[in-house]
């Protein structure tokens, strides 16, 4: 070519894909490649080696490996590039077209794709017009094709509750038999427990921070780092990471601590577009109980609720007042505000309706923290004893025989619908044959025949509501009362604190006139289990 001597640049990538396939497709075997084809050439001298795009996709023109030739390319410093084909420089057809016909050529830059053979100053390269564009077309749908397999495999695996992140959540650790498995990570789990812990005590989230960081816990990016993870993040300012609000609040929020998995909230709309985005809600893939769970079910759902209301008010000691999060006014619904009064040398303590207070909408409520702790200690212990004694029915109806059950209750009820459904059908029956036989005419016929298939219909409803209420009412077997024992865990309690009220009580409603209503948790499960043990003991002769 005129006796020019090119500048010369090898230009090697591998993606994880590629690097299934084998050593005929690794680094070391294009550099090898793209060497032996320019020490046949003495027109190409070597300059440089741009090797370091080890694990890029080549659907990624912002590679750092290529970046890096491309600044070279425009200093002057190589005007040639050679790549072992046409793939190693790009799997992106628009892409790739745009820098053979139009980038490179503005650069002066000769191309060479080694087992492709394509050279772009070669006589006859024009003829390549037609050619390469389906060359690339090529490599694009197979980067397409991968890209499809793999999205459809890593969904796969969600849905079968494998975890398929390269981090795992703080707190477990991948295990060693199957790295799709969460197991517990002792020392990071002990934090977790102590966070959701410390929240049902009573210690505001900005608090929690505080503590961990004063007793020098690592965070959990700190964590990964010790452990010897090379783990980045955009969340990281300083040098030194510190426990923060969001931190701690996304650990509150965050479902795995329950032994559910909640994958493929982001992602990229496809393979040429390499921003990471959220998904929408609804596409996100669930499966539950996949390890094992670091808080109960009770506590995460508490904890979600009390996130949501308002609990900035602290005492001296910088925890949340009792009632904090819990009062509420019960004619307009508003917040209840904690208020301090002095009266002859003596602090007393008074809830208002904050919309009194601040938008005078609503009377002030006023009701004193004295009285309240203790009309709602007593609620709470004459609750625990309801429940107590509900437990004793429940446990007696559980030691019943099953026939002895079947006597007196849905079994039963649903055996004598199903008998009776049986008799209509047989009437149904013969009513044809009356019909024949000349017994009733064809109106009257069609009179009872409508009328029998408007009972058995009835009644099947009647089975289907009475299965579905067995069903719910199996929450209430042995073994399975959750909620009986979250109060049978308070049965000795001698003062009230916010554990207690964190685990048993919803909302407190104070009114103008006094009156305090309770809404204690499992409300639903305690009104089913009193309408189970009453449809038994009232069957019982």
């Amino acid at each position: 070519m005129n006796g020019k001597i090119f500048r010369t640049g090898i230009y090697a990538r591998l993606s994880r894909e590629d690097s299934r396939r084998g050593e005929s497709n690794s680094i070391t075997s294009q550099k090898a490649i793209c060497m032996e084809y320019i020490s046949r050439h003495p027109d190409l001298e070597l300059v440089e080696i741009y090797d370091e795009d080890d694990g890029y996709s080549g659907t990624n023109m912002n590679r750092p490996g290529f970046q890096r030739m491309l600044q070279d390319m425009r200093k002057g410093r190589i005007d040639c590039a050679v790549s072992k084909d046409l793939s190693r420089f790009s799997r992106n057809y628009i892409d790739a077209g745009n820098y053979l016909e139009k980038i490179f050529p503005s650069l002066g830059i000769r191309y060479i794709a080694v087992n492709d053979c394509y050279d772009s100053m070669a006589p006859g390269s024009a003829s390549d017009a037609v050619t390469l564009p389906f060359k690339n077309l090529v490599n694009d749908i197979y980067c397409r094709d991968i890209s499809v397999k793999i999205r459809t495999n890593l969904d796969a695996k969600r849905r079968r509750g494998e975890y398929v992140g390269s981090f795992v959540p703080y707190g477990y650790r991948k295990s060693a038999q199957d790295r799709n498995r969460l197991e517990v990570d002792d020392d990071a789990a002990e934090v977790v427990t102590m966070i959701f812990g410390m929240f049902k005590d009573g210690f505001p989230i900005r608090q929690i921070a505080q503590r961990l960081n004063q007793s020098g816990v690592p965070t959990p990016m700190e964590y990964k780092r010790l452990k010897g993870v090379n783990f980045q993040t955009a969340f990281r300012r300083k040098a030194v990471s510190r426990w923060e609000y969001n931190t701690i609040a996304r650990i509150l929020k965050n479902d795995v601590y329950l032994g559910n998995l909640t994958q493929g909230k982001r992602g990229t709309p496809n393979h040429k577009v390499h921003d990471i985005r959220p998904k929408d809600e609804a596409d996100w893939i669930r499966a539950e109980s996949t390890h094992e769970p670091l808080v109960s079910a009770a506590d995460f759902q508490a904890t979600a609720q009390l996130l949501g209301r308002d609990m900035r008010a602290t005492d001296e000691s910088g925890r949340n007042y009792l009632f904090s999060g819990f009062l509420v006014c019960g004619d307009c619904g508003g917040n209840m505000v904690r208020r301090n009064v002095g009266r002859d040398g003596r602090k007393y303590v008074y809830y208002n309706c904050g919309k009194n207070r601040r938008q005078h909408i609503c009377t002030p409520h006023s009701f004193s923290e004295g009285r309240l702790r203790e009309v709602v200690f007593h609620a709470v212990h004459d609750q625990i004893e309801t429940m107590m004694h509900l437990e004793e029915v429940l446990a007696y109806i559980d030691r019943l025989p099953l026939e002895g059950r079947k006597a007196f209750g849905c079994e039963a009820q649903t055996v004598k619908l199903e008998e009776e459904i049986e008799r209509y059908k047989k009437r149904k029956m013969r009513l044809y044959e009356d019909l024949t036989e000349g017994v009733i005419t064809k109106e009257e016929y069609l009179d009872f025949r409508n009328s029998y298939q408007a009972v058995m219909e009835e009644k099947q409803e009647s089975i289907l509501r009475l299965k579905k209420e067995q069903s719910q009412a199996a929450a209430t077997g042995i073994g399975n009362r959750a909620w009986v024992q979250a109060f049978a865990q308070f049965r000795n309690i001698e003062e009230l604190d916010r554990r207690v009220l964190v685990a048993l009580v919803d909302r407190i409603l104070i009114y103008e006139n006094k009156a305090i209503e309770i809404q204690f948790k499992y409300r639903d499960e305690y009104a089913d289990g009193l309408e189970y043990a009453q449809g038994f003991t009232q069957e019982i002769p």
